[in-house]
């Protein structure tokens, strides 16, 4: 470790303009930790991510610091946890805090950012040091669907390699910010042609996916066929992703460009055409089953992978631990799995400044430098990852090294406590057994929220 730490450190003091890495951000929605092949999926086709994996490290305890899309995306832009933020950053944006494209910029990069923001009102060239800022595709106020063989992100990959041809002198750095997999999760009948057919077994599933399954059912969908469109859409993804990084490689690029890819939070849980998560009458059917509507909710099919219980809105594993693959030819070791390293989406400012070369204040972040994790490591926690939504009386929780502690601010509300050391699915709640770590993590969760607003504003922003 020691040796790897002194690398980084020259490495980071020695590069000069010319060597510094090239980074493209690549962030899926809603995509669940088991929603890649490489990640287990027993029916995924994901390709160019699983080559993207074998080229470079993948790691199985990555972080999202939210469960909704806008608290994820302000831990990977300020390092700093969004309950921190008395003004909700999708509304107000990031007030005086420094973001990772501001530091770049300042430093040389050129930057840009193509696909969904959801990190405040205003979107144009120059919010956050950033220079080009793609327009997302809409119609009549709503997201433009792609009716041909492509992905529905297809434009904004086309405005991320416009955007890359015309940086390839470097160093520049780039955020592509996918629409997929959320809602609404409706493929072109070509796209589904291009996935092909599905061979349905349910047994190939956790039982957390077959209860997803068995609810599907008695909402009246059919659990294969809303899989398949599911996976076709995450496949049209992939490709663009192909796409993209035959365009790099095309370039000369592939060497000294960062590629990353992750998601902003956990699987969604399927919905009802109200929003409100999808329940069956007290008769076992859905009140409007067979609407075009009631299908597209149903392909809310994210799998949280073998490991994990939850999704997205929830703290669990399932809901905040998610992919997280880099590649760095030379840098990042090749074909690596990374089980050991704890990140977090609030490490990446820190860690990207240790490695571009970026001089800040490491406490002004809640995130840590894990860049050491990056270049063959292992990354070992100095601080607790938190979690809490910006509401005054919401439950926060916490991960302490293995232990995770979901807190309560109800006088009767429900605490737990698990060990993933050897129960990463938080099946089994050890707050009445051990005693000592219940008082000790509680009293850290407590310390931790009494530093956050009293009150939080809001403004238009909403939960995503």
């Amino acid at each position: 470790m020691k040796r790897l730490l002194l690398a980084l450190c020259l490495l980071s003091a020695s590069l000069s303009a010319a060597e510094r890495p090239n980074v493209i951000f690549i962030l899926a929605d809603d995509l669940g930790w088991g929603d890649l092949s490489c990640y287990g999926h027993p029916y995924a086709k994901t390709p160019n991510l699983d080559k993207l994996a074998a080229a470079g490290t993948r790691f199985t305890k990555f972080h999202a610091t939210g469960v909704t899309c806008c608290p994820a995306r302000t831990g990977l832009m300020t390092g700093k946890f969004t309950a921190t933020f008395q003004k909700y950053p999708s509304s107000f944006g990031f007030g005086d805090r420094v973001t990772i494209t501001e530091l770049l910029k300042k430093n040389g990069y050129a930057t840009g950012h193509v696909g969904k923001w959801h990190i405040g009102s205003v979107m144009e060239p120059g919010t956050y040091g950033i220079d080009v800022i793609g327009a997302e595709e809409k119609e009549g106020g709503k997201r433009k669907q792609v009716t041909g063989d492509r992905s529905r992100d297809a434009p904004m990959y086309d405005q991320a390699i416009a955007f890359i041809e015309k940086h390839k002198a470097g160093p520049f750095y780039l955020n592509i910010w996918d629409h997929i997999s959320h809602h609404p999760v409706n493929p072109s009948p070509a796209v589904l042609e291009r996935f092909g057919a599905l061979e349905f077994d349910e047994s190939k599933f956790t039982p957390a996916m077959r209860e997803k399954f068995a609810t599907c059912k008695k909402l009246g969908g059919d659990p294969a066929a809303h899989l398949r469109a599911f996976l076709a859409d995450v496949k049209s993804m992939d490709d663009e992703i192909g796409r993209l990084l035959a365009k790099i490689d095309e370039l000369g690029l592939r060497e000294n460009t960062l590629v990353v890819f992750s998601s902003d939070q956990g699987a969604a849980p399927l919905r009802d055409t109200d929003g409100d998560v999808a329940k069956p009458d007290k008769n076992g059917k859905n009140k409007r089953e067979g609407s075009d509507i009631d299908s597209i909710r149903l392909n809310a099919m994210g799998y949280a992978g073998p490991l994990f219980r939850g999704g997205k809105h929830t703290d669990l594993e399932g809901g905040v631990c998610v992919p997280f693959i880099m590649r760095w030819p030379s840098k990042v070791p090749r074909g690596r799995v990374d089980d050991e390293s704890v990140l977090s989406g609030a490490d990446w400012l820190p860690s990207l400044c240790a490695i571009t070369g970026i001089s800040i204040n490491a406490a002004d972040f809640d995130g840590e430098n894990s860049s050491a994790a990056w270049l063959g490591g292992t990354h070992v926690r100095a601080k607790p990852l938190f979690w809490k939504t910006n509401t005054e009386n919401s439950d926060p929780s916490m991960l302490a090294g293995s232990w995770k502690l979901h807190g309560s601010h109800r006088r009767k509300g429900t605490v737990t406590l698990y060990n993933l050391a050897n129960d990463p699915g938080e099946q089994n709640d050890l707050s009445a057994k051990e005693p000592e770590m219940l008082k000790k993590l509680t009293g850290q969760l407590q310390a931790w929220t009494a530093t956050l607003p009293k009150t939080y504003e809001h403004g238009d922003g909403k939960e995503d």
